[in-house]
């Protein structure tokens, strides 16, 4: 195959599927729908229509994805040869992280080794990258492999991956990053033009693709780079960064290399093959305020309520972790909060402390339809204390939920919820309240 560049060449109507694909992968944390991994783009710059699907709203509107035109034959380096572009099609398929950490399919993960994973790709950031400050579950934490809802073969060829996403800063830099990690016996696919542009080979057999590209939706361009490591063990690892952190547009600029996505990609820490550490927890519990929203509590306010709340007696509880790692609310619920599991006289439960701001009166249960409010009482400052029971019964399983909310004058909240299957007891409500009435944990 010729290895000089043909300038007479015409663009190929191919683009970068599998590096696209993989980024659209990255919304499957969520539990809900993957489009747009194969295209059927135009001559000139590739257009792409990219489906989406939603389980409770109407399909929007397909939108139009330009993407960087493919020249061929060409030369890649590293390549002993180049493949012509594939032409692809589309599709879509629903995923569901209905199996959690503890997936037979997958033995060679869990929530440990999530856990031990997501610290290996921490350790790897480059000096000066600080992950945003955001819920949990987009922290960088590695989440559990979704399984589809709908059988797709399609999906199956991704052999089951996990994934961990986060906001990035580097000084004036934003962007975003998104690392997933699947097991795959399948051989190393060929170059093909227009999905890298250099092929590596590490001295310890890890064979590395790089791609840095763009792609532009209804005239907005995004930046990203991609590695795409496969290691002896059979780890696959893909390491994204784009310019654009989640939720926000683009910046401009990638806060990330790509000899540095190499180097995440290159972390022994986070291969499928990788032992776990003795002694490593089991992943965080994503968390959220329970009542309405919060106003948003900025990071450095948070750093203080943590020294508050690591300073808090909890005599005769084990904790998993300790308290004071507060994080934004889950799902864009607001305010900051921390989960843990707690155990106490043998019996386990899970305890969860959310902090808001902004609330006008306790008005709103935060209790389940099904609770029983306990009691409200006012303290003499005007702090208004709930207390909330409820018990949820599923198939062979019973829980019982405890929650106390604080409201302050102020309209600063917080909300303390105890939650434990049976026969174990959640923390009592004394309990509950002495940690939500502890001096400090108000946000002015």
């Amino acid at each position: 195959m010729p290895e000089a560049t043909n300038a007479n060449a015409t663009p190929s109507r191919a683009v970068t599927a599998w590096t696209q694909g993989l980024l659209c992968v990255a919304i499957v944390a969520s539990g809900v729908i993957v489009g747009g991994l194969l295209h059927d783009p135009d001559p000139d710059l590739t257009t792409t229509p990219l489906t989406t699907t939603s389980t409770t709203a109407e399909a929007e509107p397909p939108q139009a994805v330009v993407t960087p035109p493919v020249t061929y034959p060409t030369h890649i380096p590293g390549c002993a040869a180049v493949e012509p572009p594939d032409e692809g099609g589309s599709v879509g398929f629903m995923v569901s992280g209905e199996f959690g950490y503890d997936n037979p399919a997958y033995p060679w993960f869990s929530g440990p080794k999530a856990v031990a994973m997501s610290t290996a790709l921490h350790e790897a950031l480059p000096d000066g990258v600080v992950i945003g400050f955001e819920p949990v579950g987009e922290s960088l934490l590695f989440q559990p492999i979704p399984v589809t809802l709908d059988d797709s073969a399609e999906f199956a060829k991704l052999g089951g991956f996990t994934d961990a996403r986060a906001t990035l800063r580097r000084g004036d830099l934003t962007g975003s990053l998104w690392v997933s990690v699947r097991h795959s016996a399948a051989p190393i696919p060929p170059c093909v033009a227009g999905h890298l542009d250099e092929r590596r080979l590490l001295a310890d057999g890890t064979t590395v693709d790089t791609h840095d590209t763009w792609s532009q939706v209804d005239g907005v361009r995004t930046l990203s780079r991609t590695a795409h490591a496969y290691a002896p063990d059979g780890s696959v690892v893909v390491a994204a960064a784009t310019d654009a952190p989640y939720g926000l547009g683009p910046t401009g600029t990638v806060p990330l290399s790509v000899d540095e996505l190499v180097g995440l990609v290159s972390a022994p820490g986070i291969r499928v093959a990788a032992p776990v550490p003795p002694g490593t927890p089991e992943p965080p519990d994503d968390c959220r305020l329970t009542t309405e929203d919060s106003a948003p509590i900025d990071e450095d306010r948070a750093r203080g309520l943590d020294a508050v709340l690591a300073r808090i007696p909890l005599d005769g509880l084990t904790l998993d972790r300790p308290l004071g790692a507060l994080r934004p609310g889950a799902d864009d619920s607001g305010g900051v909060c921390q989960a843990v599991r707690v155990t106490a006289a043998g019996h386990r439960s899970r305890l969860s402390i959310a902090i808001g701001a902004g609330r006008t009166a306790p008005t709103q249960s935060a209790a389940p339809p099904s609770g029983e409010r306990l009691g409200t009482r006012q303290l003499p400052d005007g702090t208004v204390v709930e207390n909330h029971e409820a018990r949820t019964t599923l198939a062979e399983t019973s829980e019982l939920t405890r929650t106390v909310v604080v409201t302050r004058p102020s309209g600063a909240t917080v909300q303390v919820v105890s939650v434990a299957e049976s026969p174990a007891e959640p923390l009592s409500v004394a309990q509950l309240e002495a940690i939500a009435l502890t001096p400090g944990l108000e946000v002015s």
